[in-house]
C-alpha cells in the first residue's frame, strides 16, 4: 500500500470527541488536499493541569466511534506510549519517522497557534511540520519562520460545555450518536441512562 502522501497531525484531549472536531479536520482536509488525519489524543497536556475525566481507553474507543466511517481519518495512540506529558514536538518526530515519505501538517486552532511560542521546542516542531490552523474568525499572529497554511470555518462544539452540560448535550448535533450512547453507558461527565 502507498505511503499517504499530505498527512495531518490532529493533537487534543478529545474529552470527549465532538462533531466540531470532526468539521475542523473535514474542512482541512478538504482546503489542503490531505491524504490522511490522523487524530492523536494526549496522554496528559503540558498545558492543562487538570488530567482527562474520560480514560485513554474511553477517550481512543470514543474516536474509533465517531471516525469509523471517515476513511480518511485514524487513530493514533502513540501518545499514550510515550511518557507525559505529551509535547507535541515528540509526537512529530515519531510521525516523522513512521510518515518519513509523506508532507506533515499540524493541524490546530487559533489559541494554539497564538500560543505556539510558549510551547516545548516549538522551532523544532516548526522544522517538522507546517502548520494548519483553523480560524475561527480570530486574529491570528504571525510567526515568522512558521510555515502556515489559515483554514476558516466554524463549529460551535465545545468539548469543556459538553463535559459540564452532558446530559443536555447527547442528542445535540454536538456529538456523533455513537459517541453519545458511549457516554451514558459508560455514565461519563455525570450522565446516567
Amino acid at each position: 500500500m502507498d505511503s499517504p502522501r499530505r498527512v495531518a497531525l490532529f493533537g487534543g484531549t478529545f474529552d470527549p470527541v465532538h462533531l466540531g472536531h470532526l468539521a475542523i479536520a473535514g474542512m482541512a482536509r478538504e482546503k489542503m488536499n490531505l491524504d490522511r488525519v490522523i487524530f492523536i489524543p494526549c496522554r496528559q497536556s503540558p498545558h492543562k493541569d487538570q488530567r482527562p475525566r474520560a480514560s485513554e481507553d474511553e477517550r481512543i474507543e470514543m474516536l474509533e466511534l465517531a471516525l469509523a466511517e471517515e476513511p480518511w481519518a485514524v487513530v493514533s495512540e502513540i501518545e499514550m506510549q510515550l511518557p507525559p506529558p505529551s509535547y507535541s514536538w515528540v509526537t512529530a518526530e515519531a510521525m516523522a519517522e513512521i510518515y518519513s515519505e509523506s508532507r506533515l501538517f499540524w493541524l490546530m486552532g487559533t489559541d494554539q497557534w497564538n500560543a505556539i511560542q510558549t510551547w516545548t521546542r516549538p522551532g523544532h516542531l516548526a522544522d517538522l511540520v507546517e502548520f494548519i490552523v483553523h480560524d475561527r474568525g480570530d486574529n491570528p499572529r504571525p510567526q515568522p519562520g512558521f510555515r502556515v497554511h489559515f483554514v476558516p470555518g466554524s463549529h460551535p462544539a465545545s468539548a469543556s460545555e459538553i463535559r459540564g452540560q452532558a446530559p443536555e448535550f447527547l442528542h445535540s448535533d454536538w456529538l456523533h450518536p455513537d459517541v453519545a450512547a458511549f457516554i451514558l453507558a459508560r455514565a461519563l461527565y455525570g450522565c446516567r441512562s
